[in-house]
């Protein structure tokens, strides 16, 4: 038995157009998460950062009152506290050793590493958070991979005279 291949009325055949169609939705679903990807690493960015301006505000008091005393408090910030708030802002649930997002259907969406706070000069009020964002890839409904990002948010409280 021989297959006929469709042809349109001009003679050329179908598979050409319907090859250029699965590539180009291809292309529209690489690009669709690839603004997904972005909006959710801005939006985890922006939210650490209004909580670290919030936790900074709250330990500065307790800083400037430690050198106040001739005290260094600058040594060491509760890092757990910083997590707590970052957790309850961003609704996010405490893992392990990964903090995770989900959706309302209760999808993964992403997870996060533990940030971790580090000074970027000694004795300031300039901390640096880090952490890695992994988002997660869905095909079929079902996790294929991770878009791995690393993230690096910069607080600092300067005093104005």
């Amino acid at each position: 038995m021989r297959m006929k291949i469709l042809k349109n009325k001009h003679g050329d055949g179908y598979v050409f157009p319907c090859v250029m169609i699965v590539v180009l939705c291809m292309l529209l679903s690489v690009f669709i998460f690839f603004a997904s990807t972005a909006s959710w690493i801005r939006v985890t960015k922006k939210n650490s950062e209004t909580v670290m301006d919030s936790y900074i505000m709250k330990n500065s008091i307790e800083i400037y009152n430690s050198i106040k005393q001739g005290n260094d408090y600058t040594e060491a910030l509760d890092t757990d506290v910083y997590i707590d708030d970052l957790c309850k802002f961003c609704t996010l649930v405490k893992g392990s050793s990964y903090l995770y997002h989900y959706d309302s259907d209760g999808r993964l969406q992403y997870r996060m590493s533990r940030p971790v706070i580090t000074f970027r000069q000694e004795n300031t009020l300039k901390i640096q958070i880090s952490y890695t964002l992994y988002v997660t890839v869905y095909f079929d409904n079902r996790p294929v991979t991770n878009a791995v990002v690393p993230v690096t948010v910069v607080s600092a409280l300067s005093e104005r005279f």
